[in-house]
């Protein structure tokens, strides 16, 4: 079975593009023609796979939560999964969604299982939703898992809405407080230099110290441009590094009051995709391998893979997990009272709703409290500068009276 990227005409004669497997030219063309289009051209495996695997098969987070939703509710209905995928083929309302999804139906009709069909796009569908999937498959409980599934996936979205949502006023309130400084020390302070010349006084520390950062910026501004380059590309080579992301991870769960938003933001990704994973059906094991990728610190990563090395040698997952030093001393006490009682999967339930409105209420606490100090740092600023501008003037003014 090989992949081949194709083109062809619908009826209307619209070029369609798509990804099939097939097992030659012969059964590719049958394929094509079954789908109800004409082929009219096609690339041979490795073009056809890259394309499937890079920018050509990625969908959005939304498109993504619209299949899981619709598969769900087809499958529940009764539906069977190649009518299901066929019926979401031909409602996509984009064409990618079109030619990924008859690609992933053209795969489970040649046998292969739908987990296997989803993983050829690992941009889109990840390592925790294809895993799901299988167990979901292995299980019969496909349609419940689907439904678990899109649940976990509107949460993450609305995750990422709510911090991009409070972090917006502080982004502004930055980019403002930088044209201001900009302003100043580009504009305002080169216009009181003529006049703080024709003093025959000493000029005060503060206002030698505003211009000397003036005429700083003024003439080697370029400079400070190349500084932030290099410590930008610095970051950028440094965290791709596994030794110098686990650093850079390390530091950032130490930032204050940053620190403690990032780690239970992680917490609350690894409870719910561990719950799920549980409840779904799959090893324990495997549900730490697959929750350990979601966590998205790799510090905590490590420390979800010391955990699962221990479990796999006997340990409860309460005390590997304990021994690991990252996770908080509640988190422990309940998975190990599920652990006792034999509801893990209900207890992990409780952990996420817990962890959901941890990270909700510490977002609303931490920007309610970054706002107004950017805004009071902003005005410090501004004001010693215009204070460091007048203190010659009062000087100048306190000689001309006496």
């Amino acid at each position: 079975m090989q992949s081949y990227f194709y083109t062809a005409r619908d009826e209307r004669g619209k070029i369609v593009k798509g990804v099939i497997s097939a097992l030659d030219e012969v059964d590719l063309a049958n394929k094509v023609s079954n789908l109800g289009y004409f082929l009219t051209d096609f690339k041979l495996s490795r073009e056809g796979e890259r394309l499937s695997k890079g920018t050509f098969g990625k969908l959005s987070p939304k498109e993504v939560l619209d299949i899981t939703i619709q598969l769900a509710t087809l499958i529940d209905a009764g539906v069977p999964l190649l009518q299901a995928l066929d019926n979401l083929s031909k409602d996509a309302k984009s064409e990618g969604s079109k030619r990924v999804i008859s690609d992933i139906r053209f795969r489970v009709e040649s046998g292969t299982s739908l987990q296997d069909a989803l993983s050829i796009y690992p941009h889109t569908f990840s390592k925790l939703y294809t895993a799901i999937v299988g167990a979901g498959e292995a299980t019969g409980k496909l349609s419940q898992v689907l439904t678990e599934l899109a649940g976990v996936l509107e949460w993450q979205m609305d995750l990422t809405g709510k911090i991009k949502e409070a972090s917006i006023y502080p982004i502004i309130l930055f980019v403002v407080m930088i044209g201001v400084l900009a302003l100043l020390t580009g504009v305002v302070i080169p216009k009181f230099e003529p006049i703080f010349e024709q003093l025959s006084t000493a000029l005060p520390l503060p206002t030698q110290i505003v211009l000397g950062l003036s005429h700083l910026v003024r003439r080697f501004w370029w400079i400070f441009l190349i500084i932030g380059g290099f410590f930008f590309g610095g970051y950028k080579f440094f965290n791709k590094r596994e030794k110098g992301k686990y650093i850079i991870d390390s530091l950032k769960l130490k930032i204050p009051i940053f620190g403690i938003l990032l780690r239970k933001i992680a917490l609350s990704r690894f409870a719910h995709t561990f719950c799920l994973g549980f409840k779904a059906g799959i090893d324990l094991l495997t549900a730490l391998e697959v929750a350990k990728g979601t966590c998205g610190n790799l510090r905590l990563e490590r420390a979800v893979a010391q955990a699962k090395d221990a479990v796999n040698v006997g340990e409860k997952l309460a005390t590997a997990l304990e021994a690991t030093g990252e996770f908080p001393p509640m988190v422990i006490r309940m998975i190990a009272v599920g652990e006792q009682s034999g509801a893990l999967a209900q207890t992990l339930t409780k952990v996420s709703n817990f962890y959901d409105k941890e990270v909700t209420s510490t977002i609303r606490r931490l920007f309610a409290l970054f706002e107004p100090m950017m805004i009071v740092f902003m005005g410090a600023v501004v004001g010693l500068i215009a204070l460091s501008m007048f203190l010659p003037l009062f000087k100048m003014i306190q000689a001309v009276g006496g």
